[in-house]
């Protein structure tokens, strides 16, 4: 009889060392893997602008004009005073978006336009110009950035702009 206890005990440890359910077997912590965030741009970086050559494409003979233009970009506006390609002061201001932006790194390339107005143009440019001395800014551009300096293409009207830049 004692041999029969021994065994039923012996039984009873054994049984209850053997877990019932995955729940009660050991497991490792659990892994968690954090999302990576990506190093993003702010939607509407700031840029110092310094520097703007155009070419007029209506012209028998493309020449290359050198604006002399400085302007800002900042929260989403922007507003530049240069030379225009007849000689005569010029602003223009307005938004900025950017619509495309490649991945955040040593070099980005994005594109966008502006919105707004442009003054110092007479009818040489375009017609309208006739009838008032403010007009319409409607400008598809397309940046690369380079670290920080940025070497922006765009096309107003007739003309074709590389302007310089400085993101900060």
């Amino acid at each position: 009889m004692r041999t029969i206890a021994r065994i039923g005990s012996c039984l009873i440890l054994w049984l209850t060392a053997i877990p019932t359910s995955a729940a009660a077997q050991p497991t490792a912590d659990p892994v968690v893997v954090e999302p990576v965030q990506p190093m993003r741009q702010p939607a509407h970086p700031r840029r110092l602008y310094a520097g703007m050559w155009t070419i007029h494409l209506k012209d028998d003979v493309l020449v290359v004009d050198n604006n002399w233009a400085v302007g800002v970009t900042a929260g989403g506006y922007f507003a530049a005073a240069f030379l225009n390609s007849y000689g005569e002061p010029a602003f223009a201001g307005g938004l900025q978006r950017t619509l495309v932006s490649s991945a955040p790194g040593p070099v980005v390339v994005s594109a966008g336009f502006r919105l707004g107005a442009i003054t110092g143009y007479d009818g040489r440019l375009i017609p309208l110009a006739r009838k008032t001395p403010v007009l319409p800014l409607v400008q598809p551009f397309a940046m690369v950035d380079i670290r920080r300096v940025g070497i922006e293409v765009s096309c107003t009207f007739v003309i074709v702009s590389v302007a310089t830049s400085i993101r900060f």
